[in-house]
């Protein structure tokens, strides 16, 4: 255990110290009072544009479904990305209409990440890789696969492609935090992990995905596109909601900046929260001004759980956000994980898309998240998180001192900021 605790301390403080990814939260831009809020992420590279209220999805059958019927319904292109891909007997209405898309013409540009085949959730258990689909006339680009050549360079190990998106037909739109696999979308009503997709019908937001999609694409593929090869609609009377697309290099200066402008209060659902120093510096700033609540996974698989019950001390005791965990229901019944990235700020803003706030997301993993400046917005976002707060459970320091004792890891906390 000594051995494995020195390797992977070694590891993370080399990605530390050689990492940019967290600079932006000691950026005297993100905490400066006199910048608004829009100029804080304009200058940390984001883009600029207007939404409507998405429809959202918080269960995986539903989205599975609706996302079948889009794609049966696409006339021209679909462009969708997403980290963990693979196929089960749930999964096959959702791949065949693919297919039959394609087919009939419509142009289908897929991009997965290369680990999808590796798939080590419940999924694995029902998995069909994705190859078939290139049967059909289907585009796939895998981001950095897992093979001989590419283990030469251990970067294209750890750096994924975390996000989830989907463009069709220049008007529809879609983000958020499902992977296209059978734990987040073909369970089962009430068994797939609890996680969320936003539906936009929004040529503004589809262009700006678009863009994205084109630019990773190109970024590893000899079959060039460009912008211009997917047309988009003009802008719609609905799209009246700022918003603010963010990449990745820009992830970290975004998080940085909305909790350095709370005025009012913070909820956040961090999925593996492994922080660093610099951010935990910002998240106590925040808590010393405004309510801070994190409501916390415990996804059970042994690194994962044993690294959150590590950290949970360290967690409470450096920032001073109050914390709680989602396992079990009212009645003590195991839930299905909760898989959400969220994040809503003085009922104003909410930021939703793939990018989770760990260090990892930071800048290991390619990512994706939407500022959306709308209390009607928030309003039902809140409620959402306050059913999920029902069966939540609050953990005090003394509580999280005892779980540290019983059940924590320090390895499997390591771990957790390459492999969260």
């Amino acid at each position: 255990m000594r051995k494995l605790l020195a390797v992977l301390a070694v590891i993370v403080s080399a990605l530390m110290a050689s990492c940019s990814s967290t600079e932006a939260f000691e950026s005297p831009v993100a905490s400066e009072e006199s910048l608004t809020l829009e100029e804080k992420l304009l200058h940390f590279g984001a883009r600029p544009l207007s939404v409507p209220l998405p429809e959202v999805f918080n269960d995986g059958s539903q989205w599975l479904e609706a996302m079948t019927g889009i794609v049966a319904e696409a006339e021209d292109y679909i462009l969708l990305t997403t980290f963990l891909g693979s196929s089960s007997e749930a999964l096959e209405p959702l791949y065949r209409a693919m297919m039959e898309a394609s087919e009939r013409g419509v142009r289908i540009y897929f991009i997965m990440d290369g680990i999808s085949s590796y798939d080590m959730t419940e999924s694995k258990n029902h998995m069909t890789p994705l190859y078939f689909l290139r049967s059909s006339g289907i585009h796939i680009e895998e981001y950095n696969p897992v093979t001989a050549m590419h283990l030469i360079n251990p970067a294209t190990i750890v750096v994924r492609d975390h996000r989830k998106i989907m463009v069709v037909d220049g008007r529809i739109a879609a983000i958020g935090g499902m992977n296209m696999n059978f734990i987040s979308m073909g369970a089962g009503e009430g068994e797939t992990q609890r996680d969320s997709m936003y539906l936009f019908s929004s040529p503004s937001l589809a262009a700006a995905l678009r863009d994205e999609f084109v630019s990773i694409w190109n970024g590893m593929s000899v079959e060039k596109i460009s912008e211009e090869d997917f047309p988009v609609f003009g802008p719609s009377p609905d799209e009246v909601y700022p918003a603010y697309l963010v990449s990745s290099d820009g992830i970290a200066g975004m998080y940085a900046s909305l909790f350095s402008s709370a005025e009012e209060s913070v909820m956040i659902l961090p999925y593996l929260p492994a922080l660093d120093s610099r951010m935990k510096s910002t998240v106590s700033a925040a808590s010393s001004r405004v309510p801070v609540t994190m409501l916390i996974p415990v996804d059970l698989r042994g690194y994962a759980a044993n690294g959150i019950y590590h950290e949970l001390p360290a967690l409470i005791r450096e920032t001073g956000v109050r914390v709680f965990v989602s396992i079990y229901d009212e009645n003590g019944e195991l839930l299905p994980l909760l898989h959400e990235k969220l994040m809503l700020v003085d009922s104003r803003y909410a930021v939703i898309g793939s990018a989770n706030f760990n260090f990892r997301s930071m800048g290991l993993s390619e990512e994706i998240a939407l500022v959306i400046d709308s209390p009607e917005l928030v309003a039902g976002l809140e409620e959402h998180v306050d059913s999920i707060m029902e069966s939540a459970e609050e953990i005090t320091l003394d509580e999280a001192e005892m779980l540290k004792e019983e059940k924590g890891n320090a390895a499997a906390y390591l771990f957790t900021f390459i492999g969260g």
